[in-house]
């Protein structure tokens, strides 16, 4: 005869197994991307050199913008990651502004936008990401953060 402990070990070991068991959706592989994980798409390792908050003008905080540097590959990446509106598309972008140049990438995301990939050899960055309450640009609500001065230079 099982003692209780015995019988509430089986049932959390058979709710563990359930749980592990349960497939993943894409939607729920790609918010638990980080963002260098999404940077290193390309094959390339990537370190994260500046975040920052995207940020509603009342202060609450939509996800972040990441900037992130490959040795490998000279390039720069930033990414996007929504932590409000997350499975709801939402128009999301991740920019990267290069001196002499512009890259970015906008679009109705559920996780996240990017990546947005550049050289920069021998010129400075600035990055940017921005999270909207709607889709396309149509809502009123419009959260933003990066670092609108040139850095990162080399």
């Amino acid at each position: 005869m099982r003692t209780a402990f015995q019988r509430a070990g089986l049932v959390v070991a058979v709710a563990a197994s359930a749980f592990v068991a349960v497939p993943a959706t894409a939607d729920a592989a790609a918010s638990a991307a980080s963002p260098t994980a999404v940077c290193g798409a390309d094959g390339y390792s990537y370190s994260v050199v500046a975040s920052s908050p995207v940020k509603f003008s009342s202060g609450t905080v939509a996800g972040t913008a990441y900037l992130m540097y490959s040795s490998g590959n000279g390039k720069n990446c930033v990414v996007t990651v929504k932590t409000s509106y997350t499975g709801t598309a939402t128009f999301t972008t991740a920019q990267l502004i290069i001196q002499n140049g512009n890259t970015y990438v906008q679009g109705n995301y559920t996780s996240y936008a990017g990546p947005v990939r550049g050289s920069a050899a021998g010129k400075c960055v600035k990055y940017w990401g921005s999270i909207n309450t709607g889709p396309d640009g149509q809502a009123a609500a419009n959260a933003g953060g990066g670092r609108m001065s040139w850095g990162n230079c080399g």
